[in-house]
């Protein structure tokens, strides 16, 4: 696979994908949070919770990291998943926001890890993880040479030219199996040279979620210091 020019080359056509037909029917955004459920929770209520952390963040978050979004997010919505019963998908909504959903998945752990009264504390929620992109399965690497570039081009601004970074790959009832192996070599072509994979202690985790027939995908920085894998539980030990 060829790797991708960085933004320094000029432009480039990216690969197309289309987005899944049931986020297309929702009129949903692509950026937003995928959910998983605790223990024996209905996923229901777990979508339902998330959507009201989600909603009551969005104030406090205009405050201070929001006052960088071009067009902030203003609330939520929640999609349900074909062919998966213990997920979800809550989208933000406007669905042109420009919100950094990453930044604001860690800020919200961070938040009940603080124990901030703003936010409802959580019972069926096991997992919060932010989404940029979506896609469906097969489609995969096309919605990595989509996503992971402004990301990397933004690291470049900051003066960095290199980064550390692992893949993050999990699978939730996939219609097709893909090696972990496979997915690690295609997402690594679609980033610029310079940045090498570190297993131990990388300064980005890219995260490629796949249920059902369709790949979820985000790049975070800080996933187990700050973000603490996105498990809410973990945030709610630390405020205890």
């Amino acid at each position: 696979m060829d790797s991708q020019p960085t933004p320094s080359q000029g432009a480039v056509t990216l690969p197309e994908y289309a987005a899944p037909e049931w986020l297309n029917s929702a009129g949903a955004s692509q950026r937003g949070f995928f959910i998983t459920r605790q223990g024996a929770s209905e996923i229901a209520l777990a979508s339902d919770e998330a959507q009201k952390i989600i909603e009551s963040a969005a104030p406090e978050w205009k405050k201070g990291h929001g006052k960088d979004d071009a067009k902030p997010y203003e609330s939520a919505k929640i999609v349900s998943l074909p062919d998966v019963d213990n997920a979800a998908y809550v989208a933000l909504e406007p669905s042109d926001c420009s919100t950094d959903v990453g930044a604001l998945a860690t800020w919200i752990v961070e938040q009940l890890g603080e124990g901030a009264k703003f936010l409802q504390r959580p019972t069926h929620i096991s997992r919060m993880i932010p989404v940029e992109g979506i896609s469906g399965e097969l489609d995969l690497v096309a919605l990595a040479a989509n996503v992971l570039p402004k990301h990397f081009d933004a690291i470049r601004r900051r003066g960095l030219r290199s980064a550390t970074y692992e893949v993050i790959y999990e699978e939730l009832h996939p219609s097709v199996h893909l090696f972990p192996s496979i997915v690690n070599a295609a997402i690594g072509d679609c980033l610029p040279e310079g940045y090498e994979i570190d297993l131990k202690k990388p300064s980005h985790s890219i995260i490629c979620v796949v249920a059902g027939a369709t790949a979820f995908m985000s790049v975070v920085e800080h996933y187990r210091e700050k973000s603490k894998h996105f498990a809410l539980h973990k945030a709610l030990s630390a405020a205890a």
